[in-house]
């Protein structure tokens, strides 16, 4: 039977399980060598490190489990670069959480797209910190991280961004994130007469498969008065060399009913059987900063499960522009999340809708559920966020 007030010894982790428990540590650490060490659940103020008889200063503190926070102090022979003057350092503090390896990963690009820095924290409970030297003159970064689960009630991942000395963003609500930083960022749309869309793609599936390349295809229209034009289109690639993190920025006129579509690669893995390479890629759509799609999909179809692709539609649609006037009317539905909650985010199954008629066929059930909270995102809300859906619903009936 485990005493719950000792404290238990767990792989180079001490593990408190009970307050009274709670006592003085000490243990030998190389001198010459680099060491970590992480303290999570207890504020700075509540405790003190020293090293070799020394006071060590316990630096900055992460969120740990959406409440307390995590600390990670290094020791040894650690030693942060040293710019240039032409440079400023860049810090990336990455806090895993619940999460383990290949979950999440992060890159930085240039203002030519360009990556200078990229990484795939490892280890759950775990902190990883990055640092590089970056030319800061005419320059400007874009920071961007996503993965493939967010879950509100588990001690979530959370990063921070620093960048010549000073803090760029830090959050512990996200799935996708993205932030720009640099003195000389401009706006990625005219914010006068363009909205900006972000698309997002997680797909974790190519590191385990044997097929080296597939892409998945995307088009962007603009539908008005039941005419569309396609306004950009491209492909995702991926497989061996390419990162399991997308991102696309486009532009689209203000006020605007914009229609994205995504289709599955058709990629034949079994000649024989004709199976079909089947793949789960989370991906996420926002325009002006309302999340329209949040989802983990699962392409293409397999013997009725789901789908070979997905449109979403996103802004200000109309029923003349986007639907069938005579046989259809528009459904339009907007939230807004709390700044505050028990978690770092609200896990879809503590928040939910569903439009359906309140009448219907017993043989047709799915009259009940013709949009539900679950097509539009079913992986998590992020705090202080906007979400939306936009479809056209059958006309008949209540």
């Amino acid at each position: 039977v485990q005493d719950n007030t000792l404290p238990v010894w767990e792989d180079n982790t001490i593990r408190y399980y009970w307050f009274p428990g709670l006592t003085d540590y000490e243990a030998c650490l190389p001198r010459d060598e680099c060491s970590r060490i992480t303290v999570g659940g207890f504020p700075a103020d509540m405790y003190e490190l020293s090293f070799d008889g020394k006071a060590v200063d316990i630096g900055r503190e992460f969120v740990f489990d959406g409440k307390n926070p995590v600390t990670s102090t290094e020791v040894g022979t650690c030693r942060k670069p040293i710019c240039k003057d032409t440079e400023a350092l860049l810090e990336i503090q990455y806090w895993s959480g619940y999460f383990g390896s290949h979950q999440h990963s992060f890159r930085v690009e240039d203002k030519n797209g360009d990556t200078v820095l990229h990484g795939e924290p490892v280890g759950a409970y775990s902190v990883n910190q990055t640092y590089a030297c970056l030319p800061k003159d005419d320059a400007c970064y874009t920071f961007l991280i996503g993965g493939s689960y967010q879950w509100g009630s588990y001690p979530p991942p959370s990063y921070s961004v620093f960048f010549d000395g000073k803090p760029v963003r830090r959050s512990d609500s996200w799935l996708f994130d993205s932030v720009q930083f640099g003195g000389s960022c401009k706006p990625r749309c005219n914010e006068d007469n363009e909205s900006l869309i972000e698309f997002f793609l997680h797909d974790r599936h190519g590191r385990y498969s044997d097929v080296e390349y597939y892409e998945y295809e995307w088009d962007l229209t603009v539908t008005n008065r039941n005419s569309s034009a396609t306004v950009s289109s491209g492909v995702v690639p991926q497989g061996a060399g390419n990162p399991p993190l997308a991102h696309k920025i486009m532009c689209v006129p203000k006020g605007s009913c914009s229609s994205f579509s995504i289709s599955a690669p058709n990629v034949i893995v079994n000649v024989t059987t004709n199976e079909a390479l089947f793949l789960y890629p989370v991906y996420s759509l926002a325009m002006d900063n309302v999340t329209y799609r949040k989802v983990e999909w699962y392409a293409p179809e397999d013997n009725g499960f789901g789908s070979d692709n997905q449109t979403t539609n996103m802004g200000s649609c109309t029923v003349g522009g986007l639907c069938d006037e005579q046989t259809q009317d528009l459904f339009d539905l907007e939230l807004r999340t709390p700044a505050k909650y028990e978690g770092a985010s609200i896990d879809t199954y503590k928040m939910g809708w569903n439009f359906g008629f309140n009448e219907y066929d017993d043989r047709d059930w799915r009259r009940q559920y013709l949009l539900r909270d679950g097509d539009y995102n079913d992986l998590g809300y992020d705090l202080d966020s906007s979400y939306g859906a936009i479809a056209c619903v059958p006309k008949d009936g209540c």
